[in-house]
């Protein structure tokens, strides 16, 4: 019963979360212009938005490198482009599920017939998840160079107070429930691969480019927006809305992200319009750059094929 009612617990929150948040987005983005929006999206040239998509797909080879270090280490035999795929199908996952680690669960399932062992299974994706984290920390003093140690003062934005609230509110209850689900997890992991300090560091290197290249996506579509931001400033801002993103308090993130990317860029200068449209359009290229996950999603879990493969770089 004590699991049931937590479980209930966990589910309203991340609803009421993802309700709140996307309704405070609905209410926010009805302040503006609507053909304003349209003509800037439509002003983005084709080539930017093929390269965006690219970047996207770089960034997944980047995640799956990351993540086959760490399953090779322990001598797993899985290809990496079967890994691609399974890290591909668990991205599409995330669209559906709790913030942006809900495909994380998916991952676990789907590599447990390669690996024979849960602690492996289990460990190599939190493991993976903490690196990737890890990474980010790291770029933690962009955003309190551009915004201060609080990271909101945003007196002079256009956004409201209520926005700003609604991100100050979530924060000390997602992590706690992040740290909730993944630290047991991490410590048997760091058990696990503490023979193997070497594959902690190559994923670590791994982890900036699979991170940098979706925020040089970013700064692509910023700047065909005519948003007068640089590449640091994108940085500052995406390094905030992901650690917003992968709190357990809604689907993916919906709605909280989207908050905060016109909450942070009208800060720096842009228009209402302009940042909208930036997390509109990101939105749409990152779950689009997902779709193909969607072939292998059933086959991820219930196949088992390819068991004999050995790894390769």
């Amino acid at each position: 019963m004590p699991v049931s009612r937590s479980k209930n617990t966990a589910f309203i929150i991340r609803l009421t979360g993802t309700l709140v948040s996307t309704a405070l987005f609905i209410w926010l983005i009805s302040r503006q212009k609507w053909e304003v929006v349209f003509d800037k999206a439509a002003g983005i040239a084709v080539w930017a938005l093929v390269l965006a998509v690219v970047f996207y797909l770089l960034s997944y080879s980047f995640n799956t490198l990351r993540w086959c270090i760490l399953l090779w280490a322990q001598g797993v035999r899985i290809s990496f482009w079967r890994a691609y795929r399974l890290n591909w199908a668990g991205n599409f996952a995330s669209n559906f599920l709790p913030s942006t680690i809900g495909g994380d669960g998916f991952r676990m399932l789907a590599v447990h017939p390669y690996t024979g062992r849960k602690s492996v299974s289990i460990g190599s994706v939190a493991l993976d998840r903490l690196i990737n984290m890890a990474a980010m920390v790291c770029l933690i003093p962009a955003p309190l160079m551009l915004f201060g140690s609080s990271l909101m003062p945003l007196r002079g934005a256009q956004g409201s107070s209520l926005e700003k609230q609604l991100i100050a509110m979530t924060l000390p209850l997602g992590l706690h429930k992040l740290i909730q689900k993944y630290f047991p997890k991490v410590v048997s992991a760091f058990q696990l691969w503490s023979s193997k300090p070497w594959a902690l560091v190559y994923a670590f290197l791994a982890a900036w480019p699979s991170n940098l290249l979706p925020m040089a996506a970013t700064y692509l579509l910023a700047r065909q927006l005519d948003m007068n931001v640089t590449y640091w400033q994108v940085i500052g801002v995406q390094t905030v809305t992901y650690f917003l993103s992968v709190l357990p308090i809604s689907v993916n993130g919906y709605g909280l992200r989207e908050v905060a990317y016109t909450t942070l860029y009208t800060a720096l200068g842009s228009t209402l319009e302009q940042a909208s449209t930036l997390a509109l359009v990101t939105r749409f290229l990152t779950v689009l750059s997902t779709l193909p996950g969607t072939f292998w999603l059933t086959s991820s879990v219930t196949g088992a094929a390819g068991l004999d493969e050995t790894p390769e770089a």
